[in-house]
C-alpha cells in the first residue's frame, strides 16, 4: 500500500460557513438585466436588410449597451458596496437611457425584426428599474428600509 499523507489542517481552522441562498427577487433582477443586455446587443448587432443597426445608430448603440449594463446595478450592489437605494437609482438611469434610445432609434424603424428584440431588451431593463429593491414608495415617503434617505430639504 503506497504511503498517502493526510492533509494537514491548521489548528485554528474554522468550519466552512454555509452560504445563504440568493433571494428570489435578486435572481429575477439578475435575469431581467441579463435579458436586457443580451437583447439590446443582439438588436444592435444582427444584420437586417444588408446592414446592422451599428451602421445607423453609430455611438448611440454603445450608449444603449452601457444603459443596459447599468441595469445590473441592483444585482451587483453588494460587490460594489452600493446601498439598494443607490443601486435602484443607477438602474433607473439605465432604464431612462434605454427608453431614450428606443424613442430615438428603435421606434422610427419599428417594422424591422431587430426592433422587436431591442424592444424586449428595453422593456426588460425598465422592469429591472421597476422591481429593483430600494425604490421609493409611490406616495413619496422615504419608507422603512434603512437604506432609504428622505428626499427634499431636511429643514
Amino acid at each position: 500500500m503506497p504511503y498517502q499523507p493526510k492533509p494537514q489542517q491548521h489548528p485554528m481552522s474554522y468550519p466552512p460557513v454555509p452560504r445563504q441562498p440568493m433571494p428570489r427577487l435578486q435572481v429575477v433582477v439578475t435575469l431581467f438585466a441579463a435579458v436586457s443586455l443580451a437583447a439590446v446587443a443582439i438588436g444592435v448587432s444582427v444584420p437586417e436588410e444588408g446592414h446592422n443597426a451599428w451602421h445607423l445608430v453609430k455611438a448611440w448603440g454603445g450608449v444603449a449597451l452601457v444603459a443596459a449594463a447599468l441595469t445590473f446595478a441592483p444585482a451587483l450592489s453588494s460587490a460594489f458596496h452600493l446601498s439598494s437605494y443607490r443601486a435602484g437609482q443607477i438602474a433607473m438611469g439605465g432604464a431612462a437611457g434605454l427608453g431614450l434610445y428606443w424613442v430615438l432609434f428603435v421606434l422610427p424603424d419599428i417594422g424591422k425584426n431587430t426592433s422587436l428584440i431591442t424592444t424586449l431588451g428595453v422593456a426588460a431593463g425598465i422592469v429591472v428599474a421597476w422591481i429593483a429593491p430600494g425604490r421609493q414608495p409611490a406616495d413619496g415617503s422615504p419608507g422603512s428600509h434603512p437604506d432609504r434617505r428622505p428626499t427634499g430639504p431636511s429643514w
